[in-house]
């Protein structure tokens, strides 16, 4: 075997240099983001090879965030209470040592906790609430009460689950995992989105969603499906990671397994193909605006079947088989490596 030329040394040195860059730099969060008005799909084949889902969760982290402004130009969100650790202001919530609150959010936390330790996560909800009512568009009639643990033993001892669950909710109240651990993990975006979103599912609307679509939506809107795939390496060796609708749906209804392996091996699989479900769904079957009218029906009082009937033209058994990924596959093909979202582009 010959040794390379200099010309073809130089030619792939140029390559490394530029084209390799140019694919790293795709980023997650370089894809479109959702949005009342978006235009789906949101992304091609090519796109999602390259990116893997989009994800938009971390941004708050990185060092160009600036805090969003509303309407009546006042800062939400991560950053409009707190910079760098540094206190700002918080003019709009109501603050105690034991809890911050704004509108319908309520966050509960031990009373050492400062300021600037738990009004982060409160600006995360607050942005969540603000996004999704607008893109699920309704409200929950209530208060979100939100509690921290305070540390991944508590977490467990109150409520029964390990750190692959974010948090238990019955009704309006939250348990979360503590905020410092899904900080830590990267993962308190998600954890902010999830809680409200399955907030606003079960408690806005007047009968309950199958729970692969359920979590499918609460997995879809929180963008966690890069993190899903993530979770999906070490399971691959055993064999297919994929469920139907139904299965998954019996595994988030079953509780916890008491094996802790096998739970976290079913939700975590589960919750992937509930996402998948969601993802096939929005994106390639009528977008947000067959989703708001499915959802404005059944909270008009339609049934939730006639309501799926006459926006996808299935029921809701036949709307499972529709994007059931058992049926469909992964829509990033082969490209499922690891991928790290919570890295600056």
């Amino acid at each position: 075997m010959r040794n390379p030329t200099p010309a073809a040394l130089l030619c792939c040195a140029l390559f490394i240099l530029f084209a390799l860059p140019a694919v790293a730099q795709f980023h997650p969060a370089d894809l479109p983001p959702l949005t009342p008005d978006t235009v789906f799909p949101r992304c091609n084949a090519r796109q999602l090879e390259l990116a893997g889902f989009p994800d938009h969760m971390h941004a708050h982290t990185w060092s160009d965030w600036q805090a969003p402004v509303d309407a009546d130009g006042e800062p939400y969100g991560p950053g409009a209470y707190c910079d760098r650790g540094g206190f700002i202001s918080a003019r709009d919530v109501r603050m105690t040592d034991e809890a911050k609150s704004r509108g319908n959010l309520v966050l509960v936390h031990h009373a050492g906790y400062g300021p600037c330790d738990m009004l982060p996560f409160l600006g995360l909800a607050d942005m969540a609430h603000r996004e999704l009512t607008a893109l699920l568009g309704f409200d929950a009639p209530d208060t979100l009460i939100m509690v921290n643990t305070d540390n991944v033993p508590h977490f467990r001892e109150v409520t029964g689950l390990d750190i692959w669950h974010f948090y238990q909710r019955e009704g309006s109240r939250a348990l979360l995992q503590p905020i410092g651990t899904l900080q830590a993990r990267t993962l308190d975006g998600h954890a902010a989105y999830q809680v409200v979103a399955e907030w606003l599912l079960d408690q806005g609307l007047p009968v309950d969603l199958p729970l692969w679509l359920r979590q499918g939506l609460v997995e879809y809107l929180s963008e966690d499906g890069v993190h899903l795939v993530n979770y999906m390496a070490e399971f691959r060796k055993e064999g297919p990671v994929l469920m139907t609708p139904e299965e998954a749906s019996e595994i988030l209804g079953a509780g916890v397994n008491p094996d802790r392996g096998q739970d976290r091996y079913l939700h975590r699989r589960a919750c992937y193909t509930s996402f998948l479900c969601a993802w096939e769904l929005v994106e390639n079957q009528g977008g947000l605006t067959a989703l708001r009218a499915f959802l404005q029906a059944v909270r008009d009082g339609a049934d939730p079947d006639a309501a799926a009937l006459a926006e996808w033209g299935e029921d809701l058994a036949g709307l499972a088989r529709m994007v059931d990924p058992v049926q469909l596959g992964e829509p990033l093909g082969e490209a499922i490596e690891a991928r790290r979202p919570h890295v600056e582009r």
